[in-house]
């Protein structure tokens, strides 16, 4: 199972990308376990980032972890987010103060609550966001890089690898329907839509489908 019953998918132009749920991003490459978290399965995730979703093909990966959540990368280097942000709103960021060092923050509680799109943008990629709270909370997003190529996917409790294929926690094919709700037409290089019109369905493979 995924870590406390958290999880999600990875989709690359519209077809999941198992071996990208459960993952490491670290110095040597990326290594995952679908369906078990790994910083409980690999080395790797017991000394480096360890997370339910993994987007990219790099060098710029998108990384979710539970519900809410999510780090940008350049490798394996974490990236200031609150410095990639295009045109925030002044409640999108938030600051508290702790022994008198001031933090800032991204307020995801009030991005969920006012359905506000999220962008970021780094080295010619853009990194749209979504929080949500319908059976359960939930992110989405979407990555798009320079080549055209689209990574999307989704994360939250009980969803994704290893919940999915023993029957247990909350449906996979609606947060892939709310996906393109809230992320519609993205494409792929050639300009053909892999997520078509909200109400389609994404294209996976069909060992994949439950």
């Amino acid at each position: 199972m995924a870590y406390s019953d958290y999880g999600g998918y990875a989709y690359k132009n519209g077809t999941r990308v198992e071996e990208r749920s459960d993952a490491v991003l670290s110095p040597d490459g990326i290594k995952s376990t679908p369906g078990q978290w790994p910083g409980w399965t690999l080395q790797e995730g017991r000394a480096s980032g360890s997370y339910h979703v993994l987007l990219g093909d790099g060098p710029i990966f998108v990384a979710l972890y539970k519900q809410s959540s999510l780090s940008i990368h350049r490798l394996s280097e974490s990236l200031d987010m609150l410095a990639l942000m295009k045109n925030p709103t002044p409640e999108a960021v938030s600051e508290y103060t702790h022994e008198g060092k001031t933090t800032r923050y991204i307020n995801t509680d009030h991005l969920k609550a006012s359905d506000e799109l999220c962008v970021f943008e780094v080295d010619g990629h853009t990194i749209e966001v979504r929080w949500t709270e319908e059976d359960n909370h939930y992110q989405y997003v979407r990555l798009t890089q320079p080549d055209g190529n689209v990574w999307t996917g989704w994360s939250g409790y009980g969803v994704g690898a290893g919940l999915e294929d023993c029957g247990y926690g909350f449906s996979t094919s609606e947060r892939e329907e709310r996906l393109l709700e809230l992320l519609p037409n993205a494409k792929t290089p050639n300009d053909q839509a892999h997520l078509p019109a909200p109400g389609g369905e994404v294209e996976r493979k069909k060992d994949n489908q439950k």
